[in-house]
């Protein structure tokens, strides 16, 4: 009940005790392996490729940046860099690196490793390059330790630096290997892939040279790929996993009458949406979109849907750091939203179709909520299941006309997901929306050289109302995100940013 045999115990029993030349760790005959399950497979784990979920959480595990958000969301910790310092006008940034930080291979992380990896996620290449372009200039002063220079300050340069593009990568492997160097990555992070069967599961050993004494506890994680929520649950049920993420809200009261499970409901910096693809007609038109607002009762998908586990989005932003908590949501209100479409030339509405993830439970039931609502002002939705990790790519292509999507930030300042979701142009082009809108590019562009503070606030406050107003997605939720385990887990957490952290796991 409590252990399990992984790819670890394998590898021991074949009477490696030590290192392997491929820069994994042999753990005992009694490894303790984590079984977690989750919805969807990464598509990459190169860092300056990725935008989807499970890329950047499978590479949580298995990089390490400068920087970190601490556990509760409020604050950056140190990560590789032990400490650093911002210099008063804001243009210099020195790190000094731990001495003890190593990739998985044995070797030591440098200055010269945070030099390659940084100028490589500001290249061309990189789908976060803005975020790293502003350092003009680095200056190795000696292994470990790093001053990164800029031509005027940056805001969010550090929080930047927290995250998984910013990841540290061993530069020399790297650059001999190419693109084959993700086929069997090297990090500093707490976990090594060691196999990974697309679509299926990922199996991760330790990281015995990880820098954080004691730690990860568990001696590795098998990570299976479980599409449907519900199957999920019947697993953790089963004893066939030890955790999952991704519980749909109607089971989670459920769960937590089974005296072998641990529910646990995480506050996540999340926001639920409908994607609006206003390259097509009539979503081109602001009075349309505005009216499919109008008419959607959020409330009802609330208290229906997430069980009372969740706030109603008054914008495409999640609920952080500037949030404009004096934005009122789009009440509902069938007469404007009529009104709306008869001044778009829709008086007697339309025909459209909307993307929902095949396994995601409550996606398929607000999808229905939805569905039911827009039916009532004369828009017919047709709901077409898609697999979870062809959505984005899906929504990316501008291959669809309405999409039930989410979004979630990996940092602990807004910066991130206003260049993610209502900016364009911008890596994602308002979350594949293509809306736009000037005004809210000036404003993109001026929070991020302006001091943390009261002006920078009002700048974020008026980009949610500006994308409240322009309407390129129906708002939903802010929603929690349950998760669990069963009672011979502990230390298992999903954090703010969504990501699941296993390094505290420990198997009774």
């Amino acid at each position: 009940m409590a252990k399990h045999e992984s790819v670890s115990a394998i590898i021991a029993k074949c009477g490696l005790a030590g290192l392997l030349m491929s820069g994994s760790v042999c753990a005992t005959a009694s490894a303790a392996t984590l079984r977690l399950g989750v919805a969807g497979d990464a598509l990459t784990v190169d860092p300056i490729a990725s935008s989807d979920n499970p890329s950047i959480w499978t590479e949580l595990l298995i990089y390490d940046q400068l920087v970190r958000p601490s556990k509760d969301g409020t604050t950056l910790v140190p990560g590789i860099a032990e400490s650093w310092t911002v210099a008063p006008d804001g243009k210099e940034f020195r790190f000094k690196l731990r001495a003890d930080a190593k990739f998985s291979d044995g070797q030591p992380v440098t200055a010269a490793d945070v030099s390659f990896s940084l100028k490589r996620a500001a290249g061309e290449k990189s789908e976060w390059g803005r975020f790293f372009r502003p350092i003009t200039s680095y200056e190795i002063i000696d292994d470990h330790t790093i001053a990164m220079k800029l031509d005027k300050p940056f805001t969010p340069m550090l929080n930047n630096l927290a995250m998984f593009s910013a990841s540290i990568l061993p530069s020399k492997l790297v650059e001999a290997q190419g693109a084959a160097f993700f086929e069997h990555p090297i990090g500093s992070g707490p976990f090594v892939l060691k196999n990974w069967s697309r679509g299926q599961s990922q199996d991760f050993v330790k990281n015995a040279f990880y820098w954080e004494k004691g730690k990860p506890s568990i001696d590795g994680a098998r990570i299976e790929i479980v599409p449907e929520d519900n199957s999920r649950v019947l697993k953790l049920k089963a004893g066939e996993l030890d955790a999952i993420v991704g519980i749909p809200f109607n089971q989670a009261d459920t769960l937590k009458s089974d005296p072998n499970i641990n529910v646990t409901v995480a506050t996540v910096f999340r926001v639920d949406m409908v994607q609006l693809n206003t390259t097509k007609k009539p979503f081109n038109d602001s009075r349309v979109r505005q009216a499919l607002n109008y008419a959607v009762d959020k409330n009802a998908l609330v208290k229906g849907v997430l069980r009372g586990n969740g706030t109603v989005a008054n914008s495409a932003m999640p609920v952080m750091a500037y949030h404009n908590t004096d934005l009122k949501p789009y009440p509902l209100d069938l007469v404007k939203a009529k009104a709306l479409l008869a001044e778009a030339g829709l008086p007697n509405g339309f025909k459209t179709t909307m993307l929902v993830a095949a396994g995601d439970v409550t996606q398929r039931q607000a999808a229905t909520v939805i569905q039911a609502d827009l039916k009532k002002i004369g828009v017919e939705v047709e709901l077409q299941t898609i697999e979870g990790s062809s959505q984005f790519g899906t929504t990316k292509s501008g291959n669809y006309e309405m999409s039930l999507s989410y979004a979630t930030s990996d940092t602990i300042d807004p910066d991130q997901s206003v260049g993610f979701l209502v900016v364009n142009p911008e890596r994602a082009n308002a979350y594949h929306t293509q809306w736009k809108n000037e005004r809210l590019n000036e404003l993109y562009a001026q929070e991020r050289t302006t001091p943390d503070g009261e002006l920078r606030s009002k700048m974020f406050k008026e980009i949610e109302v500006l994308a409240h107003d322009g309407a390129p997605f129906i708002f939903l939720y802010n929603p929690s995100s349950p998760y669990a385990s069963r009672k011979n887990i502990t230390g298992f957490k999903v954090m703010p940013t969504s990501n699941y952290d296993l390094t505290d796991v420990v198997i009774k």
